[in-house]
């Protein structure tokens, strides 16, 4: 069972300590934390996670007023103001913040945790009920409630439109005998009736619309029971079959949000009120899930398609009812800000959706975190809408290259750069079908016998009039975005298990050769089998492969990350951390990652011998890694000088430039052929 964590918000200290000392007595499942104000209660609350609210009652302070605003509207967690001596506290506070109050002198532990409990089930109710609420108010279809004698009790405003009828003239009427029913009261009547008598029932009614039109409605009754089992209410909801396709063509079918298509209708409405007055603003913001795939390949694509309705929700939070929300596809969705005062609130509440996506959403085993980048383009009074969409677009992968959990506004050499990406991808895609990637190997030199032991695959995208082309962040995401990461990931994989097979052929003492895993590589199910299958075909074994993880992948989710590493090394395959040092793992991550070696970052040994920072982190992860009993690969060697300093630190393997630049296969053959002879 997970410790209670419990915030306690007292500025008296004494206090404070009184009830610290009361719950080390009484309980010992817990964590408390303590502010002694209201700012270094924000901050804590910005940066954990509670259980419950402890806050010190005073009843002349306003600021504790507007504190108590803020938990209402912004935490669902249960909030209990401390009165000391039994003193009052207004009743309309404690209904309008939804919070519950408790003496100080009289406190039990007990007593707490059967308040917290009550309150949790009362938030739970309430918000329950406010759900219920905005979808029975804001639904596009035919909604009534009914009690349990089948008389009308509410009814929605898109019934009252759709019918043109006054709220007043149906409300305390038997539903089967409001006027344009009543040719249709036996059927209606019956299905009420078995509704009420706990069945699901249906039925079709013919109804005039409020243009005159006769159209058929086809009704649904559901009973509503409370928590004792018992029905309390009738839900009548009528689908109109032609309204519902219309609907079903311009909405979401998963977060019943906007489609595109609707949203484009929305955009271009808004840019032609911006039109006719200079001083109506508009902007548009793309958000796209920064690790939504890796949710859906860890999870599968159920807890994927619930947490796209979970985001949404928190997303319609953040904005006001003028205001736009739509799903775009996929992992991406997209917010019209319509009428703004100044464009300063486009990125006021970038960042606010940046906050409010980063807190954990639960549930049962996982806290999934969710990061996003965001692009935001402003509309100037001449762009159509399929360019500012494409503006936000571009913006928002430059948010991207900026780094997770941002956001960019649009400029406009941001359209070259996109220009660029979109040709990237056009020459990847013609690339794979052409078959013009080719692997490049650049040897690993053991630094005290000198001799080549284990050699590094590198992909090259040979482009018919700039070359060979060496991999970047573009062309990796490129590569990921077209979907053929992985196909080209495996013809990697085999092909580098042919050249090691080659290079013993030719009688080479080479002993392992290493290849980099992508993102999408490492998470794939099928990863090891396809492995084992392009080694057993090259007369292979597992130890004769290195496969290199970035340090910032396995931080990404380092648990998962760990058990898939656990699993390649069962199978027998080395693992080597690639980048090390630029993704700032902690020392009790580095432990539990079951590796074989690291590979220090070459941004780090590129300032070797010039910068003391440099040169203190290399020897320090040296001594580290070596303590921990890994191996150590310096990349980017270029200087004797580096090579030297390695060498003393007792740095194990380098490969760089100073030995050799990646080479084709046969040239490496021959290049290892001569160094052999004289390394």
């Amino acid at each position: 069972m997970k410790p209670m964590r419990i915030l306690s918000i007292e500025e008296n200290t004494q206090d404070y300590l009184s009830l610290r000392q009361m719950l080390d007595r009484q309980a010992n499942n817990f964590n408390m934390d303590w502010a002694p104000n209201y700012e270094t209660a924000l901050k804590k609350i910005e940066n954990n996670s509670y259980d419950v609210y402890l806050l010190g009652y005073d009843a002349k302070q306003t600021e504790q007023r507007h504190f108590c605003d803020f938990l209402y509207h912004f935490n669902n967690i249960p909030t209990i103001l401390l009165t000391k001596n039994n003193e009052s506290v207004n009743t309309l506070l404690l209904e309008k913040y939804r919070i519950y109050s408790l003496c100080k002198d009289q406190l039990t532990w007990a007593q707490l945790e059967q308040s917290i409990r009550y309150l949790s089930h009362l938030i739970a109710w309430q918000q329950d009920e406010e759900r219920f609420k905005v979808l029975f108010d804001k639904a596009f279809e035919f909604m009534a409630l009914l009690n349990t004698k089948g008389i009308l009790q509410e009814i929605n405003q898109t019934a009252l439109s759709f019918i043109d009828v006054k709220r007043e003239a149906l409300i305390g009427s038997f539903f089967w005998e409001i006027p344009w029913a009543t040719r249709f009261q036996a059927p209606l009547k019956s299905v009420v009736s078995d509704a009420i008598g706990g069945e699901l029932s249906h039925c079709e009614v013919e109804v005039q619309k409020y243009d005159g039109q006769l159209t058929m409605l086809n009704f649904l009754f559901t009973p509503i029971r409370n928590a004792q089992g018992e029905i309390i209410w009738i839900l009548a909801e009528g689908r109109d079959l032609e309204q519902q396709l219309s609907y079903l063509s311009l909405h979401d079918q998963l977060t019943e949000l906007p489609n595109r298509h609707l949203f484009v209708e929305y955009l271009e409405k808004a840019m032609a009120r911006a039109k006719e007055n200079e001083n109506y603003h508009i902007a548009v913001l793309l958000i796209d899930l920064d690790r939504f795939r890796v949710i859906n390949a860890i999870l599968g694509h159920d807890i994927g398609d619930w947490l796209l309705m979970e985001i949404g929700n928190r997303l319609q939070s953040c904005l006001e009812d003028k205001n736009i929300l739509a799903r775009s596809g996929g992992d991406e969705f997209i917010i019209l800000l319509d009428d703004i005062a100044d464009f300063a609130e486009a990125t006021h509440l970038a960042e606010t959706i940046n906050e409010v996506l980063a807190r954990p959403f639960p549930m049962i085993g996982y806290d999934i975190v969710m990061l996003c980048s965001i692009g935001i383009a402003y509309y100037m009074g001449q762009e159509e809408g399929a360019q500012l969409l494409g503006d936000a677009d571009a913006a928002m992968y430059r948010a991207k290259q900026k780094g997770k959990s941002g956001y960019a506004v649009f400029r406009r050499r941001m359209h070259r750069e996109l220009v660029s990406r979109l040709q990237m991808e056009t020459d990847l895609l013609q690339a794979a079908e052409q078959k013009n990637f080719v692997l490049v190997y650049q040897p690993q030199i053991d630094l005290i016998s000198k001799q080549v032991v284990a050699m590094e695959a590198l992909i090259r995208f040979r482009h018919p009039q700039k070359g060979l082309i060496s991999p970047d962040k573009l062309f990796i995401q490129a590569l990921e975005d077209t979907g053929i990461i992985i196909p080209i990931g495996e013809w990697v994989l085999q092909t580098a298990c042919r050249h090691l097979r080659a290079c013993w052929d030719a009688g080479l003492l080479i002993k392992r050769i290493s290849v980099n895993l992508s993102a999408h590589q490492f998470l794939h199910k099928n990863l090891s089998t396809k492995i084992i299958t392009f080694l057993e075909s090259s007369n292979l074994v597992p130890q004769c492969l290195e496969l290199e993880i970035t340090e910032s992948l396995l931080l990404e989710d380092a648990d998962y990350g760990i058990n898939i590493l656990k699993n390649l090394k069962e199978i027998g395959f080395r693992v080597t951390i690639d980048d090390f040092g630029t993704g700032y793992a902690s020392l009790n991550y580095l432990r539990r990652f079951p590796a074989d070696a690291l590979k220090i970052d070459n941004s780090f040994i590129k300032g070797l011998i010039s910068s003391p920072e440099d040169m203190a982190i290399t020897m320090a992860t040296i001594e580290m890694a070596h303590a921990l009993g890994l191996a150590v690969i310096a990349e980017g060697v270029e200087t004797s000088e580096q090579m030297e300093f390695l060498r003393d630190q007792t740095c194990d393997l380098a490969q760089g430039y100073l030995f050799a630049a990646p080479m084709e296969d046969r040239v490496f053959i021959d290049w290892c052929r001569q160094y052999s002879q004289n390394p």
